[in-house]
C-alpha cells in the first residue's frame, strides 16, 4: 500500500530574514535634502502672534529627544499618506506645503541645541566631534555637486567658455567660500540661460545643468552655510530656557500638521492621520482627537505608522493623566 507522504511546513522566516525599517532609515538630514530648505517668510508668519513664553512653556511639556526621534517617521509618514491621497481627498487636508519642510528645519535645529546643550553638561568633545563630521560632510558633498556641474557646463558649452566660470566658482577652503562659489556658479547658469535661450538654455538643459541644477546648487550653498552656523555655535552653551523654546516651536508645527490631517479624517474616513510615537501623549487630546493617557514610565510606546494598534488592555492602570487635555493649543489659527 502506497504511503503518502506529506511535505514539512517550511521553517519560520528567522528574524534576519524579515525586512524591518529602524529608525535610523529616515533621518532629519536625509528628509532636509529631499524637502529643501524651510521658507523663512513662511516660518516667521507661522510664528508671529504666539508670545515666546507660551512657546517656552509648551516646550517644558516634552522631552527634546522625544520630539527629534519621532519627527522623521511623522514627516515620512504625512508625506506617505498625502502621496496616497487623490486631488480631491488632498483638497481636504488644508496644509500649505511649506509645513514640513518648517518643521524638518526646526527639528532639526533643535537636535543641533540639544548635542551642545548635552555636551555642555557631559561630554563637549564628542559632541564638537559629531558638528565636525557633519560639516565636512557637508564640504564634501558641496564640492562633489560644484565639481559634476563644472563638467556639464564645459560638454554644454566648450572649454573655451569655461575661464568665466573659473573666475566665479573660487576656492572651497572653508564654508562661507565653497557657499559663494556655488552660489556664483548657480547665477552663471541663470545669465546664460537669459542671455541664449534658444541655444545654450537647450544645451545646458541637455547635459543637466538647467534651471534645476541653478536651484540645487543655491540649496546646498544654505546647507553648507546652516551646517558651519552650527559648528560655531557648538562651543557656546545652550541654556534650557533655549532648548524648550525651541521644544516649542516643534511642537506648534507639529498641532498644525496634526490639525489638518484630523480635520480632514473627520470629512473623509478614508483619510489616514499621521502618527507619533514618543510625543504622541503630548497631542492626543487636543486638535479634536480623544484624550489619552501617555504611556508609563519605563513603556516604549508603539512603533510609528499611520494606523497602529491599541496595546492590550489601553494604558497601564496609574499613569499619569495627559497634560494635553487641559493645556491650550499654540497657534490655533493653522
Amino acid at each position: 500500500m502506497a504511503i503518502s507522504k506529506t511535505k514539512k511546513p517550511a521553517p519560520a522566516a528567522s528574524p534576519a530574514e524579515v525586512p524591518t525599517v529602524s529608525s535610523t532609515t529616515i533621518s532629519l538630514d536625509a528628509l532636509a535634502r529631499e524637502l529643501g530648505p524651510a521658507d523663512g517668510a513662511f516660518a516667521a508668519r507661522t510664528y508671529a502672534g504666539i508670545p515666546e513664553e507660551d512657546l517656552v512653556t509648551e516646550g517644558t511639556r516634552i522631552d527634546s529627544q522625544s520630539l527629534i526621534d519621532d519627527v522623521p517617521h511623522f514627516v515620512a509618514s504625512a508625506r506617505r499618506i498625502l502621496g496616497s491621497l487623490s486631488e480631491a481627498q488632498r483638497g481636504k487636508v488644508r496644509m500649505p506645503e511649506a509645513l514640513l519642510p518648517l518643521l524638518v528645519a526646526e527639528a532639526g535645529r533643535l537636535q543641533a541645541m540639544k548635542r551642545s546643550h548635552d555636551a555642555a553638561a557631559t561630554e563637549a568633545a564628542g559632541a564638537r566631534a559629531a558638528l565636525e563630521v557633519q560639516g565636512r560632510s557637508a564640504m564634501r558633498d558641496g564640492i562633489g555637486e560644484r565639481d559634476l556641474c563644472y563638467d556639464g557646463l564645459r560638454n554644454a558649452l566648450g572649454a573655451r567658455r569655461m575661464a568665466r566660470v573659473d573666475a566665479v566658482v573660487g576656492r572651497a577652503d572653508s564654508p562661507e567660500s565653497l557657499a559663494k562659489g556655488l552660489e556664483a556658479l548657480a547665477s552663471f547658469i541663470d545669465e546664460t540661460r537669459r542671455a541664449d535661450p534658444a541655444q545654450d538654455a537647450k544645451l545646458l538643459e541637455d547635459y543637466g545643468v538647467g534651471a534645476e541644477c541653478a536651484a540645487a546648487l543655491r540649496a546646498t550653498a544654505q546647507r553648507v552655510r546652516g551646517v558651519a552656523s552650527v559648528q560655531i555655535a557648538a562651543g557656546r552653551r545652550v541654556t534650557q530656557r533655549a532648548l524648550d523654546l525651541q521644544d516649542g516651536r516643534v511642537a506648534v508645527v507639529i498641532e498644525k500638521i496634526l490639525r489638518a490631517f484630523r480635520a480632514a479624517r473627520r470629512v473623509d474616513g478614508t483619510i489616514l492621520v499621521p502618527e507619533l510615537n514618543k510625543a504622541a501623549w503630548m497631542f492626543e487630546a487636543r486638535s479634536g482627537s480623544s484624550g489619552k493617557k501617555p504611556p508609563p514610565a519605563g513603556e516604549k510606546p508603539s512603533s510609528g505608522g499611520e494606523a497602529p494598534p491599541p496595546a492590550a488592555g489601553g494604558a497601564a492602570p496609574g499613569a499619569p493623566p495627559a497634560q494635553g487635555e487641559t493645556a491650550p493649543s499654540l497657534g490655533a489659527d493653522g
